[in-house]
């Protein structure tokens, strides 16, 4: 085959996603025609795609070798350098880049992605504000500008980026999110009310926008009005995935309580597994998956809780269930639910207290809760839980104090009966997701569904820890996870 041939070939394999034969006749060409640099940099990506990231770089450097101005094989070195976590290495690429191509919008974006990674948010700022002057109609930027902007406290600021991103595109989820997460000054509320309302004269089914707004009504106690969002939310977004059900009786409003709770632990693998649950047909969950009803929000009533929820799992073929990781330690959770649901199923998940810790600290950092670092963080909370009563271990949430297991489930277990509870270990979890899918869905007394494909949601990075650092939270949950054994008669060996 000649040179064109096999580009040809090569081609119609990228447009498959037929990365490995995609790989093989990038190579065919560049034994042909070994300063190819086009070759060498389709190469690049489709290793890329394998995630063969040595090979990328040999070949990305090989098309620096060839042409050495051109910007992209700069800025893709970067990519994959900051993906093994090189982030000097990677900003000097992307510094690069950026100076054979000053007004790529993208270089700026990415160098800025490395800023982050490296801890400095002011220079990181500046490049995303460059990035969006460059390419202002970009959803994508705007949100990362927003998010940015949060972090340095320009609330007013951020919000005007997320509402751009959705003036561009009012189907961009991330924006919602974005603004979902945003604590609004009360002036601001009615700001971003109305903007939502806007949105839904041109869009009135469009469930992110209906959901967001029964949010900030349920802010303001606006909360008749919240319900009728709610309710129209969650039936337009389940009958969107499941379109036979609308042919359904769906009742209105909901009467019975949610079918099951993931209770916890934070950073134990909740997002993963309530992920993974909205697979099985039989279960139709809610928008929001922490609802915080029995924690921060029970005093909106039993009707408003209710609202969030499919009418339709009030039908004995559908379940329901939500999954608020501040119901494991927050005071009169168990109470509150054993009176208003004593049956429902309680799901626990329970990860290795030190590395629970150490990922509740770094998501704590990244969304800027805390500036002190681990060790300071470490030392104080072991410093304060020596002046704590065991009431206050028990209902203490943060760092350290949601992973004292055995006090968070001892409470629990004197109301519920053991046999209310999964407790998974979040190891298994992570290893195993297929099989210990298999005990949940038995738990809920459902048929098991085959899923080839368990991603891991909501994954932490953070740098290598050091030995003491950790040798620290060891020792201090060592009596803890021994007495968590024994109460629950689970080796977790952690």
């Amino acid at each position: 085959m000649s040179v064109a041939e096999y580009f040809t070939q090569a081609k119609k394999q990228v447009e498959q996603q037929q990365w490995q034969d995609a790989s093989k006749s990038f190579q065919k060409i560049i034994d042909l025609e070994p300063n190819r640099w086009d070759a060498n940099f389709n190469l690049g990506q489709v290793l890329c795609k394998q995630q063969r990231y040595e090979e990328a770089m040999i070949a990305y450097k090989k098309v620096i070798e060839v042409n050495r101005n051109y910007s992209w094989s700069y800025n893709n070195l970067g990519i994959i350098l900051l993906h093994l976590k090189k982030t000097q290495k990677a900003i000097k690429f992307f510094s690069q880049a950026i100076k054979l191509e000053e007004e790529n919008p993208w270089f700026y974006r990415n160098l800025a992605r490395a800023f982050v990674r490296q801890g400095d948010e002011a220079q990181a700022l500046n490049c995303l504000k460059k990035s969006v002057q460059l390419q202002p109609n970009s959803p994508d930027l705007q949100v990362e500008l927003g998010e940015s902007l949060k972090k340095h406290n320009d609330l007013k600021e951020a919000v005007n980026c997320f509402c751009r991103a959705l003036r561009l595109n009012p189907n961009y989820l991330p924006a919602y999110t974005a603004l979902k997460f945003t604590q609004l000054e009360s002036a601001w509320l009615e700001k971003v009310i109305g903007f939502y309302q806007k949105i839904l004269e041109q869009n009135p089914d469009l469930v992110p926008a209906l959901n967001n707004l029964a949010d900030l009504l349920t802010q303001q106690q606006k909360l008749k009005e919240a319900k009728v969002y709610y309710r129209k939310s969650i039936y337009k977004k389940t009958v969107a995935l499941n379109p036979e059900l609308v042919k359904l009786d769906w009742r209105s409003p909901k009467q019975q309580a949610p079918d099951f709770l993931i209770i916890g632990a934070g950073k134990c693998g909740t997002t993963s597994l309530y992920s993974y649950l909205d697979n099985h047909p039989q279960i139709l969950l809610p928008n929001n998956k922490e609802i915080n009803f029995f924690s921060k929000n029970f005093t909106n009533g039993w009707d408003w809780y209710l609202s969030q929820f499919p009418t339709i799992t009030d039908d004995p073929e559908f379940i329901t269930g939500e999954a608020s990781p501040s119901y494991f330690f927050r005071r009169h959770v168990p109470e509150r639910i054993y009176q208003t649901a004593p049956n429902t199923k309680l799901i626990v998940l329970l990860r290795n207290p030190a590395d629970r810790s150490i990922s509740d600290y770094y998501q704590n950092k990244k969304t800027g809760k805390v500036t002190k670092t681990l060790e300071e963080v470490i030392i104080r909370g072991i410093k304060h839980s020596q002046q704590m009563t065991i009431d206050e271990l028990s209902h203490s949430g943060g760092t350290l104090f949601q992973s004292l297991y055995f006090l968070k489930l001892q409470r629990w277990l004197q109301i519920f009966p053991r046999e209310q509870f999964l407790i998974l270990k979040s190891e298994d979890f992570f290893d195993c997701p297929g099989k210990i899918m298999e005990l949940v869905f038995q738990f809920l007394e459902l048929p098991k569904v085959i899923n080839n494909q368990y991603h891991k949601l909501n994954i932490g990075s953070y740098p290598p820890l050091e030995e003491d650092i950790r040798q620290k939270l060891t020792e201090f949950f060592h009596i803890h996870n021994q007495k968590l054994e024994e109460y629950l008669q689970i080796k977790f060996n952690w």
